[in-house]
């Protein structure tokens, strides 16, 4: 699964910067023990009291920094500061083409494998870590709609609930592109 992984990520991407400014987030899927049977994804709720995005579940990441070697090592970085992933224990396997948030970010998603059990600590950014099996996400019955507005139009976007946490939104967004260009999933997003 992980090499098909790689070479659907590597043959489909082609996109030019988009000028904006920069964010990385990490699609993190446990590949070690019995995750390598039955893989799942890290997600993250983040805190109620930040200014903005609080209490919205994402996926690790945030914006590039000056210091920063690559948008991968973003992503790396803000998961450490986030959630004490350990880099050294993560394969990357390839990049979905970017979005751009509402906020006008350029949030470019990296796919990884993490190969290695992690002591995740959340820091005072994040409220909880938590994990989603991608059984649960490809699975249509656990797929709901919900209307959003991007770019001047109304979207029918995909929404999971799970563990009291509800994917919706740019990260939903991101979770369908992985497993659409992945998995073939085919799962649309309407435009409303």
């Amino acid at each position: 699964m992980i090499e098909e992984i790689k070479y659907k990520l590597n043959s489909s991407n082609s996109e030019k910067p988009s000028g904006r400014p920069q964010a990385s987030v990490l699609i993190a899927i446990l590949n070690y023990g019995e995750y390598i049977e039955s893989p799942e994804l890290i997600y993250t709720q983040r805190s109620g009291h930040l200014s903005t995005h609080s209490g919205e579940v994402s996926f690790p990441g945030g914006k590039a920094e000056d210091g920063d070697a690559s948008l991968f090592d973003t992503a790396l970085r803000e998961s450490n500061e986030e959630m004490s992933l350990n880099g050294e224990d993560v394969t990357m396997l390839g990049k979905l083409d970017y979005l751009i948030s509402r906020h006008k970010i350029e949030v470019n998603p990296f796919i990884a494998t993490v190969d290695k059990p992690q002591d995740l600590e959340a820091n005072e950014e994040i409220q909880e870590i938590f994990t989603v099996p991608l059984s649960f996400l490809l699975d249509p019955k656990n797929i709901k709609r919900e209307s959003i507005e991007r770019q001047g139009s109304v979207w029918e976007v995909p929404t999971w609930s799970l563990k009291n946490q509800k994917i919706w939104g740019l990260t939903a967004m991101i979770t369908v592109n992985f497993l659409n260009v992945c998995f073939d999933a085919n799962i649309e997003i309407l435009e409303g």
